[in-house]
């Protein structure tokens, strides 16, 4: 189902053009600064001028998986969608809520969810199921308005009014799909009334009723707390998290939306305001993911910046200490300022093909470090069997860059997958990202 409100603004109010992404860059630097989200270091003269501030992101010193470049994949029933054509390390499924699969007491509909599971098993790619949304006949507000699909019947955003059916609904699930699906989020944006109706206090039970089942199911399964959206989001999370809901949870879920016209590095303030609220109770060292990210907006973005901003999109999340982002959404058309993929719902777009770059670049290496120039350049180094590579974009436009001799460069690859040889000691860079190897 389609788990985001169309067209909600999230971190920020509506603007539109290229005037309003320019105010949001500027005052993301503002806020970079002020707050010191970023460290002071001494990034190579011959990237920025030495009497320009330099800021520094620090990613986790491991190799980057390819789970980390996971897929929300919305499947409609009504549209067809055939098997993404580009690697995808996971996969969040939509059409499979609570009220989905038991529309009445104890009558179940699998086959969707059974269809699922067999595809996840023939391209090897891990379901996370969302164990979300409460049928009408459950609910304890069975005429609440919800948006989490047209036509769909109010109530689903209520808590249950018997705790014991979302008992039955999770035990019932876990035990069909054990060993098949180990992945499971604990509801959806819950700090959206049109997503959940009920109290932070509901919301924790549900997470421990929820966590008790899975874990005597299958004990090794990996438990996803349940993920605000946005900077509104955060008091939620800090609610949750105060009244204890962090002990139901492998993993803290976020949604790091943004506001349609800002860009990727604004994604880097809300982690960190995230990064502080877990901190605050002692979760630091759970695992982030952010579950559900793109750009909503009624206005696709240029071919070439929609491409560079999934780009930037995933190189921040990873340096900002992400651990895994699903991208929302592969075959998405409406309300979407982004789309992976054309109306046929499987040739690539600039920016599907820049998911299948960045995948390539990243995929293996360990980041070592991503800074960011006062001149609006940012490089992040990874290393790779010893070697080391460089990826450069710049948020300020064209920019020419001098390439220090000790990187050995020799060739130049773009995110639409072609390489051509280094000619000189300098190149321009902009928007997209470009690796220098």
């Amino acid at each position: 189902m389609h788990w985001v409100c169309a067209g909600t603004v999230l971190g920020g109010e509506k603007t539109s053009g290229h005037n309003g992404a320019a105010d949001s860059r500027r005052q993301l630097w503002s806020l970079i600064r002020a707050a010191a989200l970023i460290a002071a270091f001494s990034l190579v003269s011959a990237v920025s001028n030495p009497e320009q501030p330099t800021f520094e992101l620090t990613p986790p010193n491991a190799p980057v998986p390819s789970s980390y470049f996971a897929m929300n994949i919305l499947f409609h029933p009504l549209n067809h969608v055939p098997w993404p054509a580009a690697p995808v390390g996971g996969w969040r499924t939509s059409h499979t809520s609570w009220a989905d699969l038991e529309p009445e007491r104890g009558h179940w509909r699998f086959d969707l969810l059974d269809k699922y599971v067999g595809w996840s098993r023939e391209h090897q790619v891990p379901i996370l199921m969302p164990l979300a949304y409460t049928p009408p006949w459950a609910s304890s507000t069975p005429n609440a308005l919800t948006d989490v699909e047209p036509g769909n019947p109010p109530g689903l955003s209520g808590a249950p009014r018997d705790m014991k059916d979302w008992q039955v609904f999770v035990r019932t699930v876990a035990t069909r799909y054990k060993g098949h699906i180990r992945n499971w989020e604990i509801w959806n944006e819950p700090n959206r009334p049109q997503s959940w109706k009920g109290s932070v206090e509901q919301m924790v039970e549900m997470a421990r009723e929820a966590y008790t089942i899975l874990k005597q199911i299958d004990p090794g399964c990996t438990v996803v707390s349940p993920a605000p959206t946005g900077v509104y989001g955060l008091n939620f999370l800090d609610a949750f998290l105060a009244r204890g809901g962090g002990r139901y949870a492998d993993v803290i879920g976020y949604h790091f939306y943004v506001a349609e016209h800002e860009p990727p590095e604004s994604m880097v303030a809300l982690i960190d305001r995230v990064k502080k609220v877990t901190g605050k109770y002692g979760l630091a060292a759970k695992p982030l993911w952010n579950t559900e990210a793109g750009w909503l907006g009624f206005d696709l973005l240029p071919p070439d910046t929609a491409a560079a901003w999934l780009a930037q999109a995933y190189l921040f999340n990873w340096a900002a200490g992400v651990s895994r982002f699903y991208w929302f959404a592969w075959e998405n058309h409406h309300d979407t300022r982004i789309e992976l993929v054309g109306n046929d719902n499987a040739a690539l777009t600039p920016a599907g093909r820049a998911f299948v770059t960045i995948q390539a670049w990243m995929t293996g290496a360990v980041v070592t470090g991503c800074a960011g120039a006062g001149n609006g350049v940012w490089t992040c180094t990874m290393t790779r069997a010893g070697r080391n590579t460089h990826i450069l974009w710049s948020v300020s436009g064209d920019t020419q860059v001098s390439i220090p001799d000790a990187w050995r460069a020799k060739e130049i690859d773009t995110l639409d997958g072609s390489r051509s040889s280094l000619q000189g000691k300098s190149i321009q860079v902009g928007l997209q990202p470009v690796l220098i190897q």
